[in-house]
């Protein structure tokens, strides 16, 4: 039994208790992922290497330096991702370079065009200079909902004798034209 004087400490006691709550344990929210449709909503169907927004376009094996304005090396794989208005009656159109350097080492040099993952063309350089490739694509290889991928591959890396850097070709612009 209380006395007079311990009810009022009692009930500040109770009121006191009565705020301790367990806080819920936190997490993280989860990862916001874009449908296809936003993840193509930025993308541009030609990007060359010097536009600003270019590095959105590129997926892997295209490196961040723009070279003398305008051009970027790759590695083995360089992949893009391009967003196209129609897929009716599309050409894909790469402008690369096969540099003399690297042609000296590596002699001709295959290099195999994928479009949303089907070979479109094997092309074979057999001299260094710049080059254009320009193929049609099947209008059921493409999509306007989501990115179409575009992904290049070189069958012989160069490799500098100095550092051992490796590097594949030249890239300066490529997309889709009609």
């Amino acid at each position: 039994m209380l006395r007079q004087g311990q009810k009022p400490l009692a009930a500040l006691c109770l009121l006191a208790l009565a705020g301790c709550a367990r806080i819920p344990d936190s997490y993280a929210p989860p990862i916001q992922r874009k449908t296809p449709e936003e993840a193509a909503a930025g993308l541009k169907h030609f990007v060359a290497m010097n536009m600003a927004d270019a590095p959105d376009h590129i997926v892997e094996d295209v490196l961040p330096t723009v070279e003398a304005g305008g051009w970027r090396w790759t590695m083995q794989n360089p992949t893009l991702r391009l967003h196209v208005p129609t897929t009716r009656d599309l050409k894909l159109k790469v402008e690369l370079t096969v540099p003399e350097i690297t042609f000296k080492q590596t002699g001709p040099v295959q290099i195999s065009f994928f479009v949303n993952g089907h070979l479109l063309a094997t092309e074979r350089y057999d001299k260094e200079g710049s080059k254009i490739f320009e193929k049609p694509v099947p209008p059921e290889w493409l999509s306007t909902g989501a990115p179409v991928m575009v992904r290049m591959e070189i069958d012989k890396m160069w490799v500098a004798p100095t550092d051992s850097v490796r590097r594949g070709f030249i890239l300066t612009r490529l997309g889709f034209v009609q």
